[in-house]
């Protein structure tokens, strides 16, 4: 048995299942503009559960008259549960612009690997980034190579007086099967036994 005819099966199984993986992109996990503010309290953020795909969250953080940040004006707090078998791979900046006032340096994304925040200090997150419109993915700045499933909280908002409208994407898949990983490695194994 050669070496090409164990790969071309293996590879052609990983193709469709990223293709598969694939069909589900677009959806919105929270809009501001249809759903609603998205909770202003630390200690019980908005739930939402993740599905596989591309996933957005868009709202406005600042002083628009909503509460929840350090300093009186909006922030948002939001928990995304991530089912078993998915996981986060990247967090990136889709949309970012400022509506009123100038947001400076950009705006606050702080995180903790939990339900909520047990306060709004350093101690209380697990990492933080400030981001704007330039940030390929939020997740190396926290961090974290990727987020796993459970609980995962995030708390966003704007550090200067001004208003800012955002969007993040969070990109959602499968975990890799280990069940899958093992069998291509034994396929592997196998060519190249055969072969010598």
């Amino acid at each position: 048995m050669h070496l090409k005819s164990i790969i071309a099966p293996a590879v052609t199984v990983l193709c469709l299942l990223w293709a598969g993986g694939q069909g589900a992109r677009g959806a919105v996990l929270w809009n501001e503009a249809v759903d609603g503010d998205l909770s202003g309290e630390f200690s019980s953020p908005q739930v939402v559960v993740a599905t596989l795909g591309e996933l957005t969250v868009s709202g406005t953080i600042g002083r628009n008259g909503n509460s929840g940040a350090t300093d009186g004006s909006d922030a948002d707090y939001l928990t995304i549960m991530l089912p078993e078998g998915l996981e986060i791979v990247s967090v990136s900046v889709q949309g970012y612009f400022s509506t009123e006032g100038n947001p400076g340096g950009g705006s606050f994304l702080g995180y903790r690997e939990a339900a909520s925040f047990g306060g709004q200090g350093f101690s209380d997150i697990d990492g933080w980034v400030i981001f704007s419109d330039d940030f390929p993915d939020l997740l190396p700045a926290l961090e974290q190579p990727f987020l796993g499933e459970g609980d995962h909280a995030f708390w966003i908002q704007e550090t200067n007086p001004s208003i800012v409208e955002y969007s993040l994407s969070f990109q959602v898949v499968p975990e890799p099967s280990l069940g899958l990983l093992m069998g291509f490695a034994s396929l592997l194994i196998l060519g190249l036994r055969k072969r010598r």
